[in-house]
């Protein structure tokens, strides 16, 4: 039998975000006689305040995946080696980041190194380079206003990878662009997502939200990082207008933030708006599928993103969805088909759409239905596997050469 192939992926630390939920998904999912592999995170401190990163390591470890932490794998020497000035050997973190992942990779036989996001992205390449090991990269872009942009540190990172992975055909084009000649080397490869499954009732989701407890009240709610992009404001105002007209709705906003003023600046602007008895918006640490069996409609109000996961998940459940018109998303909801898609920014359009969905509950029926069958088409967990496996095991093809630096 052929020695399995040695797969290490490289994340900063495991927060509650989607790349993190893909990461996961992947690891539960490659074909373990083919694959070992293993997860390594370059900062999890980061994550430590709030209990984020313990909480999301838990779920990695109840799924049976092995996590490591590069400060225990590869201690990091407390002394100044060279003598240099304090702020300069700050600076040079990365290197010795890099250096020490190196040394990781050679001392596990590590034939693959798989990054994720920027950060991971850069001091993994480097690692790459000095250690002789392929790296790929999974990256979505990075977010200013309404573009895509990538500091200088991503962008070589992005020129030095193997390959560039990525989850939606806008992104890889935006990629292809700026790499030009190696535009070949980047891979769309859409997120997979198990369904969510819950053992909670929605009855007990609801009471523990603190959401009305009547059937009748139709509960809407967005699943994502609290983070500026993802577009509360827009959907605040949007739940104003829903429930003046519904009476019989209520809002659940559930996502971690690292920024905390931010969660208390939206439960203050739905006070304002007079809501806040019919808006909830928090965090919750367990299963997902617990969050998904409160929502009856689900909205997705960013004002950029890529593909996101929580729009799959959604799906899966058979969720009838309003989502906006940014990075991929067109490329997951068929408008009219398998959901419905309105512009960004927009209170207006997006209430319109999600009172359709709650008086018409054929039609929400109906998309609900068919988003589930383009989940099982093209979105499943396996489906997703299938192609990272293939992907992987071309970039160890021998007649592919490679330079070093």
């Amino acid at each position: 039998m052929n020695e399995r192939i040695r797969v290490l992926s490289v994340i900063d630390g495991l927060g509650f975000g989607g790349d993190e939920t893909r990461l996961l998904s992947m690891s539960q999912t490659l074909d373990q006689t083919r694959f070992a592999h293993s997860v390594l995170t370059l900062n999890p401190s980061a994550y430590g305040a709030a209990g984020e990163f313990q909480a999301r390591r838990q779920q990695y470890l109840n799924a049976g995946v092995e996590v490591n932490d590069l400060s225990e794998a590869e201690p990091e020497h407390a002394w100044n080696a060279g003598g240099l000035p304090s702020r300069l050997y700050a600076k040079l973190g990365i290197l010795r980041r890099a250096r020490r992942l190196a040394r990781v990779v050679r001392k596990w036989n590590v034939q693959l190194i798989d990054a994720h996001l920027e950060s991971a992205g850069v001091v993994s390449v480097l690692a790459g380079r000095l250690s002789r090991t392929p790296v790929a990269i999974t990256l979505y872009g990075g977010y200013s206003g309404s573009d895509v942009q990538w500091p200088l540190p991503t962008r070589v990172a992005l020129r030095l990878a193997d390959t560039v992975i990525t989850d939606s055909q806008i992104r890889a084009n935006q990629m292809r662009a700026l790499l030009q000649k190696q535009a070949v080397k980047v891979a769309v490869i859409p997120n997979g997502i198990p369904q969510p499954r819950s053992h909670r009732s929605a009855e007990e989701m609801r009471r523990m939200f603190g959401l009305p407890d009547s059937r009748r009240v139709r509960v809407i709610g967005q699943v994502g990082r609290l983070i500026e992009y993802k577009g509360h404001e827009v959907l605040l105002h949007t739940a104003r207008k829903v429930i003046q007209q519904e009476p019989d709705t209520a809002f659940l906003v559930v996502g971690y933030t690292r920024n905390p003023a931010y969660k208390d600046y939206l439960r203050r602007l739905s006070a304002n708006l007079g809501i806040a008895d019919r808006v909830v918006i928090t965090e919750y640490q367990a299963d997902i599928a617990d969050v998904w069996n409160a929502i009856d409609v689900h909205a997705h109000a960013s004002l950029f993103d890529s593909l996101p996961i929580s729009i799959a998940e959604g799906m899966s459940l058979a969720k009838p969805a309003a989502v906006t018109a940014v990075g991929g998303i067109p490329e997951i909801v068929l408008h009219g088909r398998t959901g419905l898609i309105v512009s960004p920014g927009d209170p207006d359009a997006l209430a319109d759409a999600l009172l359709s969905l709650v008086r018409q509950p054929d039609l929400a029926s109906r998309l609900g239905r068919c988003a589930r069958e383009r989940y099982e088409e093209l979105y499943c967990p396996e489906i997703m596997a299938k192609a990272l496996e293939s992907q992987f095991a071309s970039m160890l093809d021998p007649n592919k050469s490679r330079s070093f630096l």
